[in-house]
């Protein structure tokens, strides 16, 4: 177990961050309707990240600025779904004009549906509509995501108008150094481990190699 995401409001999660902490295992905030007090608290106890940031956090108020501004204004690594679905792309500027670009994670979020067709699936024993790139509950609630972590590169690219080398390291670097294994992943150098995906230049995945072998290729 590498990270773990809690909500610091919920009883006995300070106790539980400072376990985290002593695991060597990152806490993340998120799921969390917490106060923004609460999660400076929880920050100053050991948590590092914020889980998929925005969504399931409390948002910004002006009198309280929840999980969500707390994490903004704090200097711990955020994670953005960036598929134009759960975040809006002026909200993701917004957290690009507050976060150093070495603090912001790209993520999937996805569920077991993500690479099949439009249909019905599953997440936790709850039915999942995948329709149009979107995973919805049957109520409307987004359940997860299908995005494919190369095409939320690509949106962070075209969309938000980034560097692919920043995009690329916000998909690579950021989150092993977030995780405390960037002395073996997200970098191709001398005596790391050699996992890493070829692209082309419309960002589909051309080769996918692990330990140095080629397991996928186009």
């Amino acid at each position: 177990i590498k990270i773990v995401t809690l909500a610091p409001e919920v009883d006995g999660a300070f106790e539980f961050i400072k376990y985290l902490k002593e695991k060597g295992v990152v806490a993340s905030v998120g799921h969390s309707s917490a106060t923004a007090e609460q999660v400076f608290k929880a920050i100053e106890l050991g948590v590092s990240s914020s889980t998929h940031t925005y969504n399931a956090q409390s948002p910004i108020h002006h009198r309280d600025i929840g999980v969500v501004g707390a994490s903004l204004v704090s200097d711990i690594y955020t994670e953005i779904i960036v598929d134009n679905i759960h975040l809006s792309v002026p909200a993701i500027k917004l957290l690009l004009k507050c976060k150093s670009k070495d603090k912001v994670i790209l993520i999937s979020d996805s569920m077991r549906a993500c690479g099949l067709k439009d249909g019905e699936s599953e997440l936790g024993g709850q039915k999942v509509i995948i329709k149009n790139g979107e995973a919805r509950l049957v109520d409307g609630t987004l359940a997860g995501s299908v995005l494919k972590l190369n095409v939320a590169v690509k949106n962070a690219v075209n969309l938000l108008g980034l560097s692919v080398e920043d995009a690329i390291d916000m998909a690579s670097k950021n989150p092993a150094q977030s995780l405390n294994i960037y002395d073996k992943k997200g970098s191709i150098r001398e005596g790391k481990d050699a996992d890493f995906t070829v692209l082309d230049k419309d960002f589909n995945v051309y080769m996918t190699i692990r330990s140095g072998k080629i397991v996928y290729k186009a």
